[in-house]
C-alpha cells in the first residue's frame, strides 16, 4: 500500500502543477509540436495500450479502459474551459470600465471548474489504482503520470490568435 500513497501524493503533485501551468500558458509558437488535443489523443491512447497489454482479466481491462476513457475527457473538458476562462480574462481586462468584482467572479468560477475537474481526476487515479494489481499498476501509473506532464506542457487547444 506503501506504494500506491506515493503514487498518490506524486500524482496529486502532477494535478497541482497541472492547473498552474494551465493558468499560465500563452499562445504556443509555431512549429511542429502536437495541440494540447493531439497530445492528450496520443498519450491516453498510451495509457489504453498499457492497460490492454498488462491487464489480461477481461472484466477489468474493460473496466479499466473504461476509466480511461473518463480521463481522457476529462483532459479535454478542462482544458476547454481553461481555454475559454483565458479568453473571457483576455475580453474583461480589455474593457477598461470592468470591475473588481467582475474580476472576483471570473476567477470563483474558474477555480469552482478547477477543483470540480481536480476531484473528479482524483476518484479516476483511484479506481485506476483499484482495479489493477500492484504488478500491473506499475506500467499503467508511469503511463497516467506521462499523460499529465505531457498534457500539461502541451500548447492550449485552439486558442484564437490576437
Amino acid at each position: 500500500m506503501h506504494g500506491k500513497a506515493c503514487s498518490s501524493m506524486g500524482f496529486a503533485a502532477l494535478l497541482a502543477l497541472l492547473v498552474c501551468a494551465a493558468m499560465l500558458t500563452g499562445s504556443g509558437c509555431g512549429g511542429t509540436k502536437p495541440s494540447k488535443a493531439q497530445t492528450i489523443e496520443l498519450y491516453s491512447q498510451k495509457l489504453r495500450e498499457a492497460v490492454s497489454s498488462n491487464v489480461h482479466e477481461e472484466g477489468r481491462r474493460s473496466q479499466l479502459l473504461l476509466v480511461v476513457d473518463r480521463v481522457e475527457a476529462l483532459h479535454f473538458l478542462f482544458s476547454q474551459e481553461t481555454v475559454e476562462f483565458v479568453e473571457s480574462y483576455r475580453k474583461l481586462n480589455a474593457d477598461y470600465d470592468s470591475t473588481r468584482p467582475a474580476f472576483d467572479q471570473l476567477f470563483a468560477d474558474f477555480n469552482a471548474k478547477r477543483i470540480k475537474a481536480r476531484n473528479e481526476a482524483l476518484d479516476l487515479h483511484f479506481q485506476l489504482a483499484s482495479l489493477a494489481t500492484a504488478d500491473e499498476w506499475d506500467a499503467i501509473g508511469k503511463a497516467e503520470t506521462k499523460l499529465y506532464e505531457e498534457a500539461n506542457a502541451a500548447r492550449p487547444v485552439e486558442e484564437s490568435t490576437k
